[in-house]
């Protein structure tokens, strides 16, 4: 079964700091959009998945 909320959501201020401390709305719109339900869409996520190393679930494609 996929994971279904990206594995960076809240862990980690340096990598993605949405989840993190103050939630703004902007937040709120990112973690609905992509955070909770469509991660590998998010360039973020594509950046930290690209410039990590192994160890977080890649996107099935």
């Amino acid at each position: 079964m996929p994971q279904k909320i990206c594995p960076y959501f809240g862990k980690n201020e340096d990598l993605c700091d949405v989840g993190c401390g103050y939630i703004s709305t902007h937040d709120v719109n990112m973690i609905i959009r992509y955070c909770s339900s469509d991660f590998c869409s998010c360039i973020k996520y594509q950046e930290l998945a690209d410039r990590l190393p192994a160890g977080i679930i890649p996107c099935a494609h």
